[in-house]
């Protein structure tokens, strides 16, 4: 099973206070969609709403470099899924209940090996008929390695969702 589609969201299980949600918020939610790019968004006063629009308009189709740090981050969510199954992979956005967003940041060699590092997102959408807007609920603590980011995530999910 792969996700299909390129996103990329770094959060934590316990928001700052200008979050509107937790990671609990996805105890529900099954479908999800991973996304990876360079967000054009430059925020200096930690708006997260320019993030969310542009993860929501944002181009999913991973290209060059993003297309094998999709691979990566799908490899691992991929493992997750068939362990566990409390994850179902999205095929586009009118699809998922929630976006994994990994916001590319720089590019990094060390020992000739290429690493790609930013920052991890999980946005769940919106819901028009309750008042919901979209909202972050959860966040990596800092920029990191993609693959580290992710694992970080998974491993806060099956600690939410009591997956040994």
């Amino acid at each position: 099973m792969i996700l299909v589609a390129c996103l990329s969201v770094a959060a934590q299980e316990t928001p700052a206070s200008n979050h509107a949600g937790t990671l609990s918020d996805l105890l529900d939610k099954q479908r999800a969609l991973l996304v990876v790019f360079k967000s054009r968004v430059i925020d200096v006063n930690n708006d997260e709403r320019a993030i969310i629009d542009d993860v929501l308009k944002g181009d999913r189709a991973p290209r060059g470099r993003y297309a094998w740090v999709y691979n990566d981050l799908a490899i691992k969510l991929n493992k997750y899924i068939n362990k566990h199954g409390s994850m179902l992979p999205a095929r586009n956005l009118a699809d998922a209940e929630y976006v994994i967003f990994f916001n590319v940041v720089e590019f990094r060699r060390i020992l000739n090996a290429l690493y790609a590092y930013g920052e991890l997102f999980v946005i769940v959408k919106g819901s028009p008929q309750e008042l919901k807007p979209p909202r972050i609920v959860w966040r990596a603590k800092k920029m990191l390695v993609a693959t580290d980011a992710i694992r970080d995530l998974i491993k806060d999910l099956k600690r939410l969702r009591g997956e040994g």
